[in-house]
């Protein structure tokens, strides 16, 4: 490599920079790298779960075995003080991203489900090809019984009233038992997940197909994980109310024979809602890895779905 001009530097959950790479053989490159987090906080929130190693084991050993639109990778490789991953520059290429706290269309949402729906279907009881992909969610298990309780206390003082006051109780009892209810949740067969499907780890490729960034959380998981996270943080909650239904029941024809029935993938459906509320209670908590406008709006999305459908009830 000849030389490299840094266009941008940010630092969140991890240190995302986009830069033009200008190669000894006169190619030009804009790419995007990712590594750990400038912040302690955030640096350790990422490397105690390995998730910048399941990010690089993602594009390394799983990228071309998904049906989804992902950027190109052009390198990845973990260290023993981190990872690093260099992708395409999604802004470069003529895909279209979205901030973390846009609003989709259902149309929208039913394109990216299609899409999920097809992963889902083709990892449908695979994922012991790879079993660091089990790895993942027994680590959060571990660290979710130990942390869970503080973090959603925090996390629901600092988003104030965005969580209706009623559902309180009702996370504080969820934290102290969340062995019982991710098990819950988890029950039935797995497959490959994204699990952190809001908004702002979004695209629409030049093609126009739908796709995901930011991998890191991917894990063997419930197909309700990714369908339930989408809706809820993704949909202003009169599109969602509107469209649910309808949305769940084209998702589970495209996924064919392998699809529950409609009425355990409802309950499915609300008891996941469950995680998309916590995993956003987390994340205010934590600080470094969103700005607190735009994680606030997330939780209330998030939690005004809870509320709609009954989903800690539910569990």
């Amino acid at each position: 490599m000849a030389e490299i001009e840094i266009l941008d530097d940010q630092s969140g959950t991890t240190r995302r920079t986009r830069a033009r790479l200008r190669l000894d053989d006169g190619q030009e490159l804009a790419v995007f790298i990712k590594r750990p987090s400038r912040s302690p906080i955030a640096r350790a929130f990422v490397a105690v779960p390995r998730l910048g190693q399941a990010e690089v084991r993602f594009y390394t050993e799983l990228r071309d075995q998904v049906p989804i639109a992902t950027p190109h990778c052009h390198g990845a490789d973990r260290f023993w003080r981190g990872f690093m991953v260099v992708l395409e520059d999604l802004t470069d290429s003529g895909a279209t991203l979205r901030s973390s706290t846009d609003a989709i269309t259902s149309d929208e949402a039913a394109s990216l489900l299609a899409s999920l729906a097809a992963m889902h279907q083709q990892w449908w009881g695979r994922t012991e090809l790879h079993p660091w992909l089990a790895l993942n969610p027994r680590r959060e298990q571990k660290l979710g019984a130990l942390l869970s309780p503080s973090l959603c206390r925090l996390g629901l003082w600092r988003v104030g009233s965005a969580v209706p006051e009623p559902l309180h109780q009702a996370i504080s009892r969820y934290a102290r038992n969340r062995r019982a209810a991710q098990e819950a949740m988890s029950a039935g067969p797995t497959t490959l997940i994204h699990n952190d499907c809001h908004p702002g780890n979004q695209f629409v490729a030049a093609d126009g197909r739908p796709g995901l960034i930011d991998w890191q959380l991917c894990r063997a998981g419930p197909w309700a994980r990714d369908v339930a996270y989408l809706l809820a943080t993704s949909l202003e909650p009169e599109t969602r109310q509107s469209t649910e239904k309808d949305l769940l029941a084209d998702y589970l024809n495209q996924l064919g024979p392998v699809a529950p029935t409609v009425e355990e993938a409802w309950l499915a459906y609300r008891r996941n809602v469950v995680y998309a509320v916590e995993a956003m209670l987390v994340t205010a908590a934590v600080g470094v890895m969103m700005p607190k406008s735009t994680s606030t709006t997330l939780v209330s999305r998030a939690a005004r779905a809870a509320a709609d459908l009954d989903s800690f009830g539910a569990l």
